[in-house]
């Protein structure tokens, strides 16, 4: 009995420092399986953006209608997205006299692991008025973000009195890919509204999103938009709407929480703790649960 007692109370004391062998290792996981930074692969793609066109506060030029097209292409893994933008104008000079007007239109480049697909010198594909081209000039601007560099493209429009013209800016976006704690990569576009501010008058705004077939659906979006038909989202707005339009694509209906419980358990961080950490703490420990169980059955045997 003796013998027994002092055996038992080897494996307790075997089987709490297990216990506390493992409250380690659950700690060294939960840093293990933290995303990844600099040292791992890349997580995310840089991206392309466009603005709305701006003129200088007190230019008497309104903005009847604006209709802003997104015709997205490519596969969305780690090759990201590409977007073929336009952005059609319809202008009003209200006033007697015919006006030179100098307007300003932004691409932003926003950074990541990987660069983007577009680079700036070769985004616009055109400026025009009523069709024809316009020349312009690209100069850096200052940002408040460190992630982000900002181009303004600026060229000027000849309007007659009491005259209407139509500005048409196309230009290509790539998306902003990010794969953190998802199974796929989402990829995020950026078309910044705000600008559009400066206008004596801005009236309407139609979008309309076009999305390619391995990535269809819209997860998130920071401006309501309605599924007109299959990989097709549009929008209308009567007036300029708050805030900037940002949307995210993404090869499922949804983001949920199987999704991201499934990239955890497919990353390679898990894969590595499993065989350095999990599967030889556990063939350590079932010696000890095992000699725990038999001496527990010994004790009650009469």
């Amino acid at each position: 009995i003796l013998l027994l007692l002092i055996q038992s109370k080897k494996v307790l004391q075997m089987y709490q420092a297990m216990n506390r062998l493992i409250a380690c290792t659950l700690a060294l996981l939960v840093v293990l399986l933290t995303p990844a930074s600099a040292n791992s692969a890349p997580t995310r793609l840089g991206g392309t953006g466009g603005s709305a066109l701006t003129v200088d506060e007190g230019c008497p030029v309104t903005v009847t209608a604006e209709q802003l097209t997104f015709d997205v292409s490519g596969a969305g893994d780690s090759n990201g997205l590409t977007a073929h933008v336009k952005a059609v104008y319809q202008m009003e000079n209200p006033t007697e006299n015919p006006l030179s007007v100098q307007m300003s239109f932004y691409l932003e480049e926003h950074r990541g692991h990987m660069d983007s697909l577009v680079d700036v010198d070769s985004a616009v594909s055109s400026i025009t008025a009523d069709g024809q081209s316009l020349p312009f000039t690209i100069q850096e601007v200052e940002t408040e973000d460190a992630a982000v560099d900002r181009f303004a493209l600026t060229y000027t429009v000849e309007f007659p009195a009491w005259g209407t013209r139509e500005v048409a800016v196309a230009y290509l976006s790539s998306s902003y890919g990010l794969r953190e704690g998802t199974t796929y990569w989402t990829q995020e576009f950026t078309y910044l509204l705000s600008p559009a501010r400066h206008w004596a008058e801005f009236g309407s705004l139609d979008i309309i999103i076009r999305t390619p077939e391995p990535v269809p659906y819209i997860v998130r979006s920071s401006l309501p938009l309605r599924e007109a038909e299959e990989r097709c989202y549009t929008a209308h707005f009567d007036s300029l709407p708050d805030g900037e339009l940002t949307f995210t694509l993404y090869p499922r209906l949804s983001i949920t929480l199987a999704d991201r419980l499934h990239a955890v358990l497919t990353s390679y961080q898990f894969t590595f703790a499993f065989f350095l950490l999990i599967l030889p703490l556990t063939l350590l420990a079932l010696p000890a649960l095992l000699i725990f169980l038999l001496q527990r059955r010994s004790r009650r045997q009469p």
